[in-house]
């Protein structure tokens, strides 16, 4: 009964909205306010679901490029599933223990390996970000509209998955006349903070024509994480460095041993 009395009541809102928007609008008028709303929730409910999510981690992370341009969610999940029943087959002729762990460890392998990759492409991206933000700032001081400026920025990059992105951000540009939705598309195509700022004061500067001083000040924070990043490398030469020698020494250390070694067991079986 309540959920009748609930369904009742529902019905009867819906319909004094209809009423009200027929009594302020013309009936085709408030009609289609509803399509609109409906449109409104169901565009909403398609960006919420599970394959569009799917699909805009796969972009972020720049799947196409560490995985090939035909990789799309669904192949992925595939590739998942044969390498989850490889792991599940290897894990049961190693023990009944070790089957599940070893699936799940396979299966999740090409979701995990992205987010490490994209992070290695931000790393590999970041002299290139900061030539973009002075090369800019420049253009936009020297009187170039920020439009025109981001449809030619491609010439000045040489990373792959940039450089394809700018290409289509300038196409979009040119053929859309649309920045706000062309901005919106270059930037799901990463998962990167300074690609991020960069659209966000690209809009500001069309809104306050204000910019340089944004970018120049984005671009020294750059310059600052890229030697950060480096020092990091280096840190990273270093311990290998330290580790391959460690290894050269054990190397000797142990052929000497084992001469030492075989040299005082002839002595002793020559003696008896």
């Amino acid at each position: 009964m309540m959920l009748v009395g609930i369904s009742a009541l529902a019905a009867i809102l819906f319909g004094l909205l209809v009423v009200c928007l027929g009594g302020r609008n013309p009936p085709a008028k408030a009609v289609g306010e509803i399509r609109v709303f409906v449109g409104m929730l169901e565009d909403k409910s398609i960006k919420n679901s599970l394959g569009e999510k799917v699909k805009r981690f796969c972009d972020k992370n720049g799947a196409m490029f560490h995985y090939g341009r035909h990789i799309s969610p669904l192949r992925l999940f595939g590739v998942s599933a044969v390498l989850f029943s490889g792991g599940w087959i290897a894990g049961l002729r190693l023990g009944t223990v070790f089957f599940l762990p070893a699936a799940i460890l396979l299966g999740s392998l090409p979701w995990v390996l992205l987010p490490i990759l994209n992070k290695s492409d931000n790393e590999k991206m970041l002299p290139e970000l900061r030539v973009i933000y002075h090369a800019l700032a420049m253009q936009i001081r020297a009187g170039v509209h920020v439009s025109e400026a981001l449809s030619e920025m491609y010439e000045v990059v040489k990373f792959p998955r940039l450089r394809e992105a700018f290409m289509r951000l300038g196409s979009d540009i040119i053929l859309k006349s649309d920045m706000f939705s062309a901005l919106e598309a270059f930037q799901m195509k990463f998962d990167n903070r300074y690609i991020d700022s960069l659209c966000i004061t690209v809009l500001q500067s069309m809104e306050s024509g204000q910019a340089t001083e944004l970018l120049g000040d984005i671009g020294d924070q750059l310059k600052d994480m890229e030697k950060m990043v480096l020092e990091k490398r280096k840190g990273r030469l270093d311990r290998s460095l330290t580790f391959y020698q460690l290894g050269m020494l054990s190397c000797v250390l142990v052929v000497a041993l084992y001469a030492c070694v075989s040299y005082m067991l002839s002595t002793a079986v020559s003696m008896n």
